[in-house]
């Protein structure tokens, strides 16, 4: 069934289609959360946040559900990041709150490592990047939302979106290559 079904018959009360919303997007925006503010709890109060908002705004939902639910995701998120100096840590975060990934069994210690060290890298250097480049970063590079879909979500002209992003990868970059590990790689290359 496509959203836009689904949303009518919320708006009707049916209570299911609601849900069937809830647990279409709620793995995509609580991703979008995570890398947006690194914190398991705060992505997770977003993600409750955006769909109490959701289901108390039905009337008045238009668009894209998909992009409208980003949207008040990626508000939710500034908000916190704009109330909080420390963040909290949870049971799979170390005290910098960085997540803690659990190892591929798959792989031997000297990859596991690796790779553990290139993530918590890259979510280092993520948080560098400025929260309105970053957002667009993460709808576009991890959620992989189209264009459109990242102007209603983030509620600028496309163009916009387009300069976020550029911006925001051109910052994660620069972080990247001022780190040690990326910075050994690239002189490697």
């Amino acid at each position: 069934m496509d959203d836009g079904v689904l949303l009518d018959r919320a708006r009707r009360g049916d209570r299911d289609a609601f849900a069937v919303l809830v647990t279409r997007y709620q793995d995509e925006l609580y991703t979008m959360a995570l890398r947006h503010l690194g914190s398991t709890a705060d992505a997770a109060d977003v993600v409750q946040e955006t769909f109490l908002r959701a289901y108390l705004n039905l009337p008045a939902l238009h668009g894209s559900v998909r992009g409208w639910l980003h949207r008040v995701a990626v508000n939710a998120s500034n908000d916190i990041w704009r109330r909080q100096s420390r963040h909290p840590t949870s049971a799979l975060e170390d005290d910098e709150g960085n997540i803690v990934d659990i190892p591929d069994p798959s792989c031997g210690p000297d990859a596991s490592a690796e790779a553990r060290e290139r993530a918590v890298a890259i979510r280092q250097a993520l948080r560098q990047v400025q929260p309105e480049f970053r957002a667009a970063v993460v709808l576009r590079d991890v959620n992989e939302l189209s264009y459109e879909e990242m102007a209603e979500a983030l509620a600028v002209p496309i163009g916009t979106v387009k300069s976020r992003v550029s911006r925001g990868r051109a910052q994660l970059v620069a972080a990247l290559r001022a780190n040690t590990l990326f910075a050994a790689e690239e002189s490697a290359r």
